[in-house]
């Protein structure tokens, strides 16, 4: 069970991606599913909007990055005009499930599916050189960066006045969706909106965890949502925040300092509080005082925080030059592939119990596809490449 950049590439070339491509594509309708079974066999024919998205992105990354197979780019091409054809409401906005023929079936007050889409056409658009894909992009990512609930449609989840707070995702995934459309087709807002997605990330880490909401001024929150730190977001903004480090370097390449010490602080605390010592793998969620919290599957491990641990410390080894960080990188992979990875059928089993045996079959769901896992071989397997020509 090597982790090397040809293994991890191999893998992402002979198993995940043509998983995908055998199962997952509706030759009918367009577009790709995703709820499907150990086998490949099809669930729910139900397709999430913010998957066509993600799928866009990694199919047409995959194309650009790793090899320009046109089977790839067909179904990024698929999923994105399945996206732009059946995904838009009456207002423009995306819808977040739909039927396999595109017919709406469910709608959700954030813009995730607005942010994922922008993702996915703006590196289609790369490949392609198509400016109305570029436009789209750019569009869905202003729509995701102003979001503010749309209370004119659909009521708060939370009352913000009550009890305002600084979330951890949003912010999370506003420097990535930046970072991803600089690197593709041009980031409306650029390094000012990645500034203010840092300054709100720096209030939610803490010398014990990196946490899921603040107050405004980077108070915690005494309550069951307050205490409940998830490592994996932890070590994926880590990440977010060291690459933005890296693309910040100096002419002789040396990463921006205060940014790489905040990358490395959130992936050490992150993975401290994380990591299961005794049985392996990236806990779900943890309590940040000891106390107990309600989400039932806190002890569980998922597929992708999984995923995020190998890429956050192979950029804190890269960052920090210590052996530790490699080790780890090392460790949470060696765990991944005994107990997620199915090399018979191809992909990965998403949700597993503590001890490492899976819960239920699924390859797939409205949550689960073609994104944490084949990115993480494709991230892991670049780092490890470029660590071998230094």
């Amino acid at each position: 069970m090597s982790f090397s950049s040809t293994r991890l590439r191999a893998i992402l070339v002979e198993e995940v991606l043509p998983f995908w491509l055998r199962h997952g594509v509706d030759q009918k309708n367009g577009g790709i599913f995703t709820s499907l079974d150990s086998d490949g066999s099809l669930v729910d024919s139900d397709k999430s909007i913010w998957m066509q998205g993600r799928a866009a992105w990694m199919f047409a990354h995959a194309y650009r990055h790793v090899d320009p197979n046109p089977e790839w780019l067909a179904v990024a091409m698929s999923a994105a005009s399945f996206l732009l054809d059946h995904g838009k409401d009456q207002r423009g906005r995306l819808q977040f499930l739909v039927t396999e023929a595109g017919e709406p079936l469910r709608s959700r007050r954030y813009a995730y599916a607005e942010a994922f889409a922008a993702l996915g056409l703006g590196e289609l658009a790369a490949v392609t050189h198509d400016s109305r894909l570029k436009k789209e992009a750019q569009g869905f990512a202003e729509f995701f960066y102003e979001h503010d609930g749309d209370t004119d449609h659909f009521p708060e989840k939370w009352h913000s006045e009550t009890r305002p707070v600084i979330a951890l995702a949003p912010n999370m995934m506003a420097l990535g969706l930046s970072q991803a459309l600089e690197a593709s087709c041009g980031c409306p807002g650029g390094q000012k909106l990645r500034d203010r997605a840092i300054a709100n990330l720096t209030l939610c880490a803490k010398s014990e965890g990196v946490y899921e909401m603040v107050s405004p001024n980077g108070e915690v929150i005494s309550s069951f949502d307050g205490r409940t730190l998830n490592p994996g977001h932890g070590l994926e903004a880590a990440w977010f925040v060291m690459e933005e480090a890296i693309c910040r370097a100096d002419g002789n390449g040396n990463p921006e300092g205060t940014l790489a010490d905040i990358g490395l602080s959130m992936a050490e605390t992150s993975w401290n509080i994380g990591w299961d010592e005794k049985h392996g793998g990236i806990l779900y969620f943890v309590s940040a005082d000891h106390k107990p919290i309600q989400e039932y599957w806190q002890n569980q491990k998922f597929w992708w925080p999984q995923c995020e641990a190998i890429i956050a410390a192979l950029y804190a080894w890269r960052l920090s030059k210590d052996s530790k960080w490699l080790e780890r990188a090392q460790s949470a992979w060696k765990w991944f592939e005994k107990n997620h990875r199915d090399p018979v059928h191809g992909e990965c089993w998403g949700w597993l119990d503590q001890n490492g045996q899976t819960i239920q079959s699924l390859k797939g769901s409205q949550w689960k596809g073609p994104f944490h896992y084949p990115r993480m071989l494709w991230k892991a397997s670049q780092m490890l490449d470029e660590a071998s020509s230094i």
